[in-house]
């Protein structure tokens, strides 16, 4: 009953396209955790680290909160979006919270968040909270109650406007390598996209970037300087004596989230501890450190499934960017295992993002077979007052389209692919069998006949993709 009540809570996220209304959201959240009791002095004792990005701020908060847990203090990580179950967003010491916990905290913030709104008068008017509104609320008012040592919080969407950036005095900021994604909301020039990231800057808050192309690291610098901030370049791995060392995330573009996390943890060590931060980075890695990287856990990403049918590469990678480290990952995973296997690619984008674009580094991959497929785990049964399937399966799945508009969506993947096809791959006449398939569980079904031997899926393109996968081959294989 509270997945279902959080999800109707999904419907109001489209509405949320402006800065003004992005703003009012910010305000609607410290209206909500008043409701809650819970108070602006008690958000900052919770030690924050603040990460925003494009691409690997949830791995490098992953790392983080991995290697202040192996020093022994009791962390909470808020994340999104989720891969299986909503519980992953907000974790205590690394683990999610149990169900009947959970279940507690969703109707401890909805009550009285419900209560709070009925009773707004119409001078003073506020609306129930969104979905990822709601889950901030919810994650600061846990951290509150569980009483955590340090918060590691990665930012929704952007950073100036997105709910959890009501954070006044973090311990530090980092900011993950910047790309273009959500341009909607964002803006369509990485100039614009870096203001917006920078927006979690605080005044004497340190922050800590990685290498960014020239137009967003100028516009970075320019932040900190607005926001009266420090900004500093995370040093590369080798810069460290123990280099090289395990990292348990795999490709290459980890090392450079790793070392963010690294920063990191030196400055909120100097803040919390009083640990010098020159110490800390021109001496030996703390094997605290060492063993948080060589165990950090962060599922969809660069992660190989391995079941009795098939042997699936996952990864949530959804710009360009990413996707183009996606394709050297996969490639080099199967020159180190020398693979012959059929190669197969799995592969669906949201309705954000063009798969023209973001097929276009897969082109050259030379899979044997290729599957276009709606991020959903199975299909709902067909309501007789409808002539369409309603969608059902995976709880954040946000479109609200009926099937045939999926089938369109699908068509659009197609054709995308067919033209790619035949403007970029060269001395090949045959092209891929294409398949499509409406939920997750056909294409699993699809691969499990497979007449060949073992094959190589490559599953990408939407995380909601690779958490619906998941989530079924748990439930089948017990793979994970």
């Amino acid at each position: 009953e509270a997945i279902s009540t959080l999800n109707v809570l999904q419907t109001n996220h489209s509405s949320l396209r402006t800065g003004d209304q992005r703003g009012k959201s910010m305000e609607n959240i410290r209206r909500y955790l008043s409701l809650l009791n819970v108070q602006s002095d008690q958000i900052d004792q919770l030690n924050i680290i603040h990460v925003a990005g494009t691409k690997g701020k949830g791995s490098t908060c992953a790392f983080t909160e991995s290697i202040l847990r192996q020093y022994g203090y009791k962390t909470g990580f808020f994340s999104s979006p989720h891969l299986i179950e909503a519980r992953e967003r907000i974790r205590i010491n690394g683990e999610l919270l149990s169900k009947e916990k959970f279940v507690d905290y969703f109707w401890q913030c909805y009550n009285a968040i419900r209560d709070g709104v009925q009773q707004s008068t119409d001078e003073n008017a506020i609306q129930m909270p969104y979905y990822f509104a709601f889950l901030t609320t919810m994650m600061f008012y846990v951290f509150v109650h569980e009483q955590i040592d340090v918060g590691v919080i990665e930012v929704g969407i952007g950073g100036e406007y997105d709910c959890t950036n009501i954070i006044k005095t973090p311990i530090v900021c980092g900011i993950a390598s910047l790309g273009l994604d959500h341009v909607k909301l964002l803006g369509n020039t990485i100039e614009q996209i870096a203001w917006q990231k920078a927006g979690i800057f605080k005044r004497d808050v340190p922050a800590i970037t990685v290498p960014q192309q020239p137009e967003a690291m100028r516009i970075l610098h320019e932040r900190a300087e607005e926001k009266h901030c420090s900004l500093k370049i995370a040093s590369p791995l080798n810069h460290y004596s123990s280099y090289p060392f395990q990292l348990s995330l795999a490709g290459d573009v980890q090392e450079i989230n790793a070392s963010l996390a690294i920063e990191l943890v030196f400055h909120w060590l100097q803040a919390r501890t009083g640990e010098s931060y020159d110490q800390l980075k021109n001496g030996p890695l703390n094997k605290n450190i060492l063993q948080g990287l060589a165990t950090c856990e962060w599922l969809g990403r660069n992660q190989v499934v391995d079941t009795k049918n098939a042997t699936y590469y996952l990864d949530g990678a959804h710009t360009i960017e990413s996707i183009e480290q996606c394709k050297s990952w996969f490639n080099d995973s199967l020159l180190k295992q020398k693979s012959l296997s059929r190669l197969i690619l799995l592969f669906y984008c949201s309705y954000d993002r063009q798969p023209d674009v973001l097929l276009q580094p897969l082109m050259k991959c030379k899979f044997d077979c290729v599957a276009f497929c709606s991020p959903i785990t199975s299909t709902a049964i067909i309501d007789n007052n409808s002539q369409t399937d309603k969608k059902l399966g995976n709880d954040q799945w946000r479109a609200t389209s009926n099937m045939v508009s999926e089938i369109g969506r699908l068509s659009l993947h197609v054709a995308a692919f067919e033209k790619l096809w035949l403007s970029t791959v060269e001395n090949q006449t045959a092209i891929p069998p294409i398949h499509c398939f409406h939920t997750v569980s056909q294409a699993l079904e699809w691969i499990d006949d497979s007449k060949s031997s073992k094959p190589c899926v490559l599953v990408t393109g939407s995380l909601y993709l690779v958490g619906a996968l998941l989530k079924l081959l748990d439930k089948t294989d017990g793979a994970l």
